[in-house]
């Protein structure tokens, strides 16, 4: 909800309620104007406008509330009565130690009712895909929730209704749904549930296990639709939806999104806003046919090694005006022993034309848990590579002041003799080094479906939000690798994964590998070397985006 929020201050002693308002405003990455025309204008669809309600503060407008009513129906006020600005700052404060971004009304509380607190559609988003069904926006929330997860129940109640999804989406557009009814005319609804574990007339608690969630309605799974209804509120005028819906947001308790305001500073696109990525090809400068295959892909992110070619930036912007460009710095360590002081000699005249292209995230390295990457030669565990991967950072920052390093993805998954440390201990050993990296790439593979949905899979980027809340994360690598599945399927399955990390806070791009290689890795290439692509791009292009309309053109 990061970018659905605006605080609006009054002109006079505009810094004082600055001051007031900093730390609430720091928590929830929210901008702040004293402009109530800039403060209706600012997103469309705009969630809420929190206002530091100054009797008389906002003078041209009178009263405020009334005028945003009138200028903007669709967004949410929430109107806090200040005096002064240290009532605003008390009357913030007190959220805050609350963990609440909004003042909870009288009569409910709604526990969060996943375990992942990531939100990927807010309440009243998206008016122009709503309309068509009567609805002045999104009904509810959207909450991240992977397959076969559970879900809770927000708030102690009864189970009034279950449906079971009956295989058509039309007429269960939110597939198998539970519905706890509430004290004070309140129910809850919980839809595209694979399964529901309560029946009706069950008194539940909140916080306890009602069902688990799946993919039934219309939705490609990894989220939990939360709808909110108030007994006679459309009727009595207290909603603009039809069927007594209302917000559920002044309602929740608002987990920690996992990601600070800090955490995308510099990233040149809307934060939860996941941009869809490959990597290109694997061993050597793009070929003629790879561009093909970032257009019919609709690619918006592409991640070079530092052995392309510069006119390969130039190409890629030429095809896509808006393209994220991201570089692995590349260089061979089998068999021998590489210091962080060559290596970064040898990026530095590497990187240069690079950087001076405009280029400003570069990965140090890859998958240094592996022997084969520098694992038992060039360094012996984790915190051995973190002094290494500092010592490259502070000797290529004098060069290249404005880059932003990367801690590089590692590859997961347990310890294997001779080959691979695992990813948790080599991780754990460079906990200092990924603090002190401006990012940190992360590697997802998977051999099946449910592996895809799964932290030990496709969403093994969980696992570092939970270590490191306020960095931002790159999905550097994923994929499904084993030869045993189709290039069908797993196009199938990288059209599910991106819808389903595309909103995720905090995760910058994620880079399906590879599109091309000349030998080593036929199961995941998005082409053959003849030039012939697979299905991959073409249903990697064919996705129904969730986020509506282009991001905006990255600063230069």
């Amino acid at each position: 909800m990061t970018d659905q929020q605006i605080l609006l201050l009054p002109r006079d002693d505009y810094w004082s309620w600055v001051d007031a308002c900093k730390d609430y405003a720091a928590r929830f990455g929210l901008n702040v104007t004293d402009d109530p025309l800039a403060a209706a204008s600012f997103m469309a669809p705009l969630q809420t406008v929190t206002v530091a309600g100054l009797p008389n503060g906002y003078p041209a407008q009178g009263d405020i509330r009334r005028w945003f009513q009138g200028t903007e129906p669709g967004v949410r006020v929430d109107y806090v009565p200040a005096a002064l600005p240290q009532d605003f700052h008390a009357a913030l404060q007190a959220r805050l130690s609350a963990n609440q971004r909004f003042a909870l009304p009288a009569g409910l509380r709604l526990r969060w009712p996943t375990d992942f607190g990531l939100l990927s559609q807010g309440f009243g988003e998206h008016p122009e895909v709503y309309r068509r069904w009567g609805l002045p926006g999104h009904d509810g929330l959207d909450i991240f929730a992977p397959p076969g997860s559970k879900v809770y129940a927000c708030a102690d109640g009864t189970v009034a209704q279950v449906l079971v999804y009956g295989g058509n989406p039309s007429a269960m557009p939110t597939g198998t749904t539970v519905v706890v009814q509430h004290a004070v005319g309140y129910s809850t609804h919980y839809g595209f549930l694979e399964k529901a574990l309560v029946i009706v007339g069950q008194s539940v608690k909140a916080g306890q296990v009602i069902g688990l969630a799946g993919a039934t309605g219309d939705t490609a799974g990894g989220q939990l639709r939360l709808v909110l209804t108030d007994q006679g509120a459309t009727a009595a005028h207290r909603t603009s939806y039809p069927r007594d819906i209302i917000d559920p947001s002044p309602f929740m308790e608002w987990p920690d999104q996992g990601v600070s305001a800090a955490a995308a500073a510099g990233y040149p696109w809307p934060p939860g806003y996941c941009l869809v990525g490959v990597h290109g090809r694997a061993d050597g400068p793009l070929q003629p046919a790879d561009y093909a295959q970032v257009a019919t892909g609709r690619v918006e992110a592409v991640k070079l090694l530092s052995d392309a070619q510069p006119s390969d930036v130039d190409q890629l912007r030429t095809l896509n005006p808006r393209v994220f460009l991201l570089m692995r710095m590349y260089a061979s360590f089998n068999g021998r022993k590489v210091s962080s002081a060559d290596f970064a000699s040898w990026m530095a005249g590497d990187l240069a034309p690079f950087y001076s292209r405009g280029l400003r995230y570069f990965e140090v390295h890859n998958e240094p848990n592996l022997e084969p990457e520098g694992w038992t030669q060039s360094w012996n565990d984790g915190a051995a590579f973190g002094a290494w991967f500092m010592d490259v950072v502070n000797r290529l920052r004098p060069l290249f002041p404005n880059m932003l390093f990367g801690f590089p993805g590692l590859s997961p998954g347990g310890g294997i003799a001779g080959l691979r440390m695992a990813a948790a201990d080599f991780l754990a050993g460079a906990d200092a080094a990924c603090r002190a990296a401006d990012w940190i790439g992360v590697h997802c593979y998977w051999v099946s479906e449910q592996e895809m949905n799964s932290p030990a899979g496709g969403l093994g980027f969980l696992d570092y939000r939970s270590r490191f809340p306020g960095k931002l994360l790159f999905v550097t690598e994923f994929s499904n690798p084993t030869p045993d599945t189709d290039k069908q399927t797993k196009g199938q399955q990288y059209q599910r994964y991106y819808k389903m990390v595309r909103t995720i806070p905090g995760l910058g791009a994620a880079f399906s590998f590879v599109v091309s290689a000349s030998s080593g890795f036929n199961s995941e290439t998005w082409r053959d070397e003849s030039g012939a692509a697979t299905p991959i791009p073409g249903l990697v292009g064919a996705r129904s985006d969730s986020v509506t309309g282009p991001p905006p053109p990255p600063p230069h």
